[in-house]
């Protein structure tokens, strides 16, 4: 990332609470230990209750969306937001006050973007302390003159996925063992509702017509309300999740959130049936801590037609064996 010129004002400051934290889960289906049992984090070391990694990622999206509008095309009918990147530096606790800077970014924030006319969006979340907590960028495609706005990105080669169930996985599965033994496969789907635009938007702030306003949807690149692409990937996140904590891991069994990443491939509209497909792809080992690795999965939400709505790609900090290591 380069390094910015100027910063905004810090804007979009929320308090993270034990409601927020409930909220969000229900929202996205991410209902890991560490977030919801109060009595995991001092046992763990972590000090108390983490709040979810994604709920800094989603408020950002917010914070943009109220006050810097322009940066996520809200309000433009052939605009959507195309890309989304986000890194995870501190543990967020109870009681911790969000607040966001951002300024131009100089590059897509994934690839696959690259010929795509862009408006790119570096943005950092900084905690009360001063300490940033959470970075990333964001890549909005704005609308062309005629409203009709740019072609989406292209869509990848399927993820192929396996039948793969915890019961064959009894012991312990270290980091080099995920690539080959962890979990893999298809979520039990997922149908996108009217409360879900409406619970999600309203509890995050990132108020867009083209997910709230039928008249203004009708008119514009979609044809109708979609659901927002940040949403639907934390929920494929949550589908991911629940397979991966399925597993035996060792010691505690904590697995670190590192960051994510995802593209916009096509809209998911009310009443779409959205299936998470997903799978580890690498692991190396962690340059700060010796003892973990750093474990890549990549995800697919599909819909019902066997469209590929969104890709990405989630990394953990997990525990290793060691044996690749010098």
């Amino acid at each position: 990332m380069s390094e910015p010129s100027s910063k905004s004002d810090a804007i979009g400051h929320r308090t993270v609470t034990e409601a927020s934290i409930m909220t969000f889960g229900g929202l996205t289906g991410d209902y890991a230990q560490m977030h919801f049992d109060r009595d995991f984090g001092p046992a763990t070391g972590m000090g108390g209750t983490i709040a979810h990694g994604l709920l800094s990622g989603a408020w950002s999206l917010g914070a943009l969306a109220q006050y810097a509008p322009e940066r996520l095309a809200v309000g433009d009918p052939g605009g959507f937001v195309a890309g989304y990147r986000v890194k995870f530096s501190r543990m967020v606790y109870i009681g911790d006050l969000f607040s966001l800077r951002w300024f131009e970014g100089a590059e897509a924030c994934v690839d696959g973007l690259e010929d795509h006319d862009r408006i790119d969006t570096n943005f950092e979340i900084v905690n009360q302390r001063g300490e940033v907590a959470t970075s990333g960028a964001v890549s909005v495609c704005p609308g062309d003159e005629r409203g009709i706005g740019q072609s989406l990105p292209k869509t990848p080669v399927a993820l192929e996925i396996d039948d793969w169930s915890a019961e064959d996985h009894r012991g312990p599965l270290y980091a080099e063992d995920l690539v080959a033994h962890g979990p893999r496969g298809r979520s039990l789907g997922r149908t996108v509702t009217e409360a879900d635009l409406v619970a999600y938007t309203n509890f995050t702030g990132e108020l867009n017509p083209a997910y709230l306003n039928q008249e203004f949807a009708r008119a514009g690149r979609f044809g109708a309300r979609v659901a927002p692409p940040m949403w639907t990937f934390c929920v494929g996140f949550g589908d991911y999740l629940r397979d991966l904590l399925s597993v035996s891991m060792p010691s505690s069994g904590f697995a670190g959130h590192l960051g994510d990443s995802w593209r916009y491939l096509a809209p998911s509209y009310i009443g779409d049936t959205l299936y998470t497909h997903h799978r580890p792809v690498s692991h190396k080992p962690s340059a700060s801590r010796p003892e973990m690795s750093v474990v890549e999965f990549a995800l697919q939400i599909v819909n019902q037609r066997g469209d590929i709505v969104q890709d990405g790609r989630v990394a953990m900090m997990i525990t290793a064996r060691g044996d690749d290591r010098a």
